[in-house]
């Protein structure tokens, strides 16, 4: 079947827009309030669109606990509020291996930064309650962590009596183990609430994941669920690994498609082609 195509030149496209009406593409990306990653940022005109939810999915050992933690901390020392879920690791590995990159988080902590410790009881067993706020009882319980997280953002923005709508950013790191301990729709009933939540507030969450653990149709519907994805592989070339993440199905902004070389430094991830 034969589809014909119409095409617009940049001008006639845009002079189109303006005799209909509508905002051309540059207008609408222009009011678009961003969260700046502090690693990614050329890749999508300058950060991820508040009132996102965005998957962070790659390879395991490919960089994704570092890049959420390099996120986490850009965000603390532009004065952003944090919110992080761990699911796959204790608090206070995640803190230590931060201070590997000299990110200090502890002098953040119930401050700007909030942690939530889904670790603990999900590997230790034991009463499904917990006697403090920072502490998931049962991760198996989606709707209550939800509930948890609109907790600690009605706390923050009760913190902040002066401030209209403090930015609050959070991650979850990781989905994966979720899927040992809840039921897939439960896992989708989750993201949907939380992203419907991140829209309402105008936050920003990354969502941590490892590719290749799941079966792919689970993958796609996550995928589907999110407002973009962040990917990140290892490929071996002359037999040596190296490190490629890319961006893409990012609402809202327009993004570089192509596969990027990154490192993992001293100083965190750092994007390698010389033409961004």
């Amino acid at each position: 079947m034969y589809i014909p195509v119409v095409k617009f030149t940049e001008k006639g496209g845009a002079m189109l827009n303006i005799e209909l009406g509508f905002s051309t593409q540059g207008e609408i990306e222009e009011r678009v309030e961003r969260v700046p990653t502090g690693i990614i940022d050329p890749l999508l005109m300058g950060g991820i669109p508040r009132g996102s939810v965005v998957l962070l999915i790659g390879d395991p050992k490919s960089g994704k606990t570092t890049f959420i933690t390099q996120f986490m901390y850009n965000q603390l020392i532009s004065g952003a509020n944090v919110i992080g879920l761990l699911v796959d690791v204790s608090r206070y590995e995640f803190i230590s291996n931060a201070l590997d990159f000299g990110w200090g988080l502890m002098g953040y902590l119930n401050d700007k930064l909030y942690i939530l410790d889904a670790y603990t009881q999900r590997l230790r067993g034991g009463p499904k309650f917990s006697f403090t706020e920072e502490v998931i009882p049962d991760i198996r319980d989606t709707s209550q962590v939800v509930d948890i997280i609109k907790d600690l953002t009605t706390k923050i923005i009760l913190d902040n009596p002066n401030v209209d709508n403090p930015p609050v950013i959070g991650t979850v790191s990781s989905l994966t183990p979720m899927f040992f301990e809840a039921e897939k729709r439960q896992i989708y009933k989750f993201l949907e609430d939380l992203k419907a939540f991140a829209h309402k507030n105008k936050q920003v969450w990354i969502i941590e994941m490892n590719s290749g653990v799941e079966e792919p149709h689970v993958e796609t519907i996550i995928k589907a669920i999110v407002d973009g994805i962040i990917e990140m592989k290892l490929f071996e070339e002359e037999k040596t690994l190296r490190r490629y993440l890319r961006v893409y199905g990012m609402r809202r902004t327009r993004h570089v498609l192509s596969w990027i070389p990154y490192e993992i430094t001293e100083n965190g991830i750092v994007l390698q082609s010389q033409s961004l």
